[in-house]
Parts: structure tokens; C-alpha cells; sequence
């Protein structure tokens, strides 16, 4: 058999193209399969701490706001309201029913959570009566030049604003600007004082 390869040269060039292809793509398998079981391990890690908070914050009283660290209240209570209103049976009424502090938790939630790595991408996701809600939040809870960049991206995507257009570079440089003014840490510090100091609205 030796002799039958060493007779034809090219089919030695061939294996051994084969044999390298075929660990090339064994290793690419295993990295991919290492990703997934990483990316996996992230998402229930996430869901795992996301259900503690839900559970400690599901019962909110006066007590435990007070007492609560500003961070783990706002998204405890987030986390709460975000799940009433996907239970509901008539999502946009159960939205309605909320106080207008409550609606505004809620909207920030989700700039924090869609709108994590762009700002832009918040708005290419939601729409009204959410970007309403979170656009209030953004002005009473956040302000300065946060609220200013928000303000900017709120008007440039909304279809109904004739004065304002929408333009990628422009925008791209507005997310950028807006991480680098305001942490999600910050984000969420301001709710949770927020919270805390309009905790009577919070507990309907």
C-alpha cells in the first residue's frame, strides 16, 4: 500500500489536504460548541438572578424600598412589571392601568435592555406607547445631556416629526456619546432613588 502512494504522489498531497481539512473542522466544531455552552451557561446565570429579583421585590412595601440597594430595587420592580404586563390578557389596558411613575420604570427597563449596546436600537424595537414612556422617564428621572441625546433620537425616529430625519451617521455618533455620559450602573442608581422616593405609587 506504501508503495501504491509513493507511486502516485498527488494522493498523498490529497490525504493529507483531508486529514487537515477534517481537523480544521473538528476544532471549529469544538470552539462553536464551547460558545453555545458558554452563551447558554450566560443566559441561565441571567434568568436565574432575574428570577431572585423578581421573587424579593414581588411584594413591594414601604419597608423594603426603603431599605433596598437602589440598583436591585429598580430592577426588581422592573422585572415585576414587565411580567404583569405580559401575563395580561389585554397587554396595552394593563399599561394603561399603571401610574405614570410605574410606566416610566417600565419604559427605562427596556432603553437598558434593548438599547444596551446602541440607544438606537431601543427605538428600532419599540414603538409607542413604550418610547412615550421611556422618553418621560429619561426627562424627569435622568436628565442633562443623557436626556438631550434620547431627545434627539426620539424626535429623528419617530415617523410623525416632519422637522427631524433619521441619519446613520448621525445616530451612530449619538450612541456612542450616550454610553460614554451615562452608565446602565448610573441608569439604574437614578431609578431606584426614583423609586424609593415615590415609593406610595409604586405600591397600587
Amino acid at each position: 500500500m506504501i508503495q501504491y502512494f509513493l507511486d502516485r504522489p498527488y494522493l498523498i498531497i490529497i490525504l493529507i489536504a483531508v486529514l487537515a481539512l477534517t481537523v480544521f473542522v473538528c476544532i471549529k466544531a469544538g470552539q462553536a460548541s464551547a460558545k453555545r455552552s458558554q452563551v447558554n451557561q450566560a443566559l441561565m446565570k441571567k434568568l436565574k438572578e432575574e428570577n431572585l429579583l423578581r421573587n424579593e421585590f414581588s411584594i413591594l412595601t414601604e419597608s423594603l424600598a426603603a431599605k433596598a440597594q437602589t440598583d436591585r430595587l429598580f430592577k426588581g420592580v422592573a422585572l415585576n412589571l414587565q411580567k404583569r404586563i405580559s401575563d395580561a390578557a389585554d397587554m396595552n389596558a394593563e399599561f394603561d392601568s399603571l401610574t405614570q411613575e410605574q410606566r416610566e420604570i417600565y419604559g427605562l427597563s427596556f432603553v437598558i435592555e434593548d438599547g444596551g449596546e446602541a440607544l438606537s436600537a431601543f427605538f428600532r424595537t419599540n414603538g409607542q406607547p413604550l418610547t412615550g414612556a421611556a422618553y418621560s422617564a429619561m426627562e424627569r428621572i435622568i436628565g442633562g445631556r443623557a436626556f438631550e441625546i434620547f431627545d434627539a433620537e426620539y424626535k429623528a425616529f419617530d415617523p410623525e416629526n416632519e422637522e427631524a430625519s433619521y441619519e446613520p451617521e448621525k445616530t451612530a455618533v449619538l450612541d456612542g456619546e450616550f454610553l460614554d455620559v451615562i452608565s446602565e450602573n448610573e441608569l439604574c442608581t437614578k431609578a431606584g432613588n426614583y423609586i424609593k422616593a415615590n415609593v406610595e405609587k409604586f405600591l397600587v
